[in-house]
């Protein structure tokens, strides 16, 4: 071997040696997560609980809800067992990312902006915003329309991170309005009906059931706005986990169980019973 040839064995190979790792390391993301799910028979998912009637918990801890009943579902469909990890909302997709869970599926809007971030499935929910007041005559003739809450006068609470909140800072519609956030979903509701604020954004399923909690003591405008679709979260490399939760949900839709989920928590309310329990 002349030496010539020798000096470029040596500078060549650590870089065949890197590209080779790399493609080894993209070529193991792509399937390493479904694998060790199978491997494990453990499919880890974050969510944050208190979203009625999507996940949340009952008194002694156990995890309800239509997303909860979806993933479990999906983990019966891949042999696996489901595992709920309660994740505050700013920081989940922090934990997928890190690799805490496997999943989010947290009636999760789907946003550009998480889009640059994470690998949405197939929508499972169209969800449109809705916005309440506390039930009283004076309240019900002073919003008459959206456009009356557009006022500097008018306090309107949000949950930090939400879509409505997203949704505020990047729209004029509420734009004159003194807008006040909260950590918890429940706290909003709260802010309304001990006066801290005139009305609350959320999406339509949480507004209908603290309307349905708090009997005669809320008013739902009658003007739903905007709107959005709830999807699962996966890290952008797990290709393979993601389509194949997509044809779970393909199947579970024409196999009549996702409407049977959809119409047990969002058309009755039987299972609000279980949360005591």
């Amino acid at each position: 071997m002349n030496k010539l040839l020798r000096v470029l064995l040596t500078l060549l190979f650590p870089l065949l040696t890197f590209v080779n790792a790399a493609n080894a390391v993209n070529q193991v993301n792509k399937t390493s997560t479904f694998q060790k799910i199978q491997s494990t028979k453990q499919l880890k998912v974050c969510a944050e609980s208190g979203y009625l009637p999507l996940e949340m918990k009952t008194a002694s801890g156990k995890w309800l809800g239509f997303d909860v009943d979806m993933m479990e579902a999906y983990a019966q469909s891949i042999g696996a067992k489901l595992v709920m990890l309660d994740t505050k909302w700013d920081g989940i997709i922090p934990s997928l990312a890190s690799g805490k869970c496997d999943a989010i599926a947290s009636s999760m809007a789907v946003t550009k902006e998480r889009e640059n971030v994470v690998s949405f499935s197939n929508p499972y929910y169209e969800n449109k915003f809705l916005i309440a007041i506390k039930n009283s005559p004076n309240n019900i003739k002073k919003f008459t329309s959206l456009s009356d809450f557009n006022n500097s006068n008018v306090t309107i609470a949000v949950k930090t991170g939400s879509s409505p909140d997203l949704f505020i800072q990047n729209s004029k519609m509420f734009s004159e309005a003194k807008i006040l956030k909260f950590d918890a979903d429940a706290d909003t509701v709260s802010a309304v009906l001990n006066g801290r604020a005139d009305a609350f954004i959320y999406d339509t399923p949480y507004v209908k059931l603290a309307a349905l909690h708090y009997p005669g003591k809320l008013y739902i405008a009658p003007q739903s706005f905007n709107g959005d679709y709830f999807a699962v979260a996966f890290r952008k490399q797990d290709n393979a986990l993601l389509e194949n939760f997509n044809v779970f949900l393909s199947n579970w839709k024409q196999q009549n169980n996702y409407i049977k989920t959809m119409n047990y928590y969002f058309e009755d309310t039987q299972w609000t019973a279980l949360l005591n329990k």
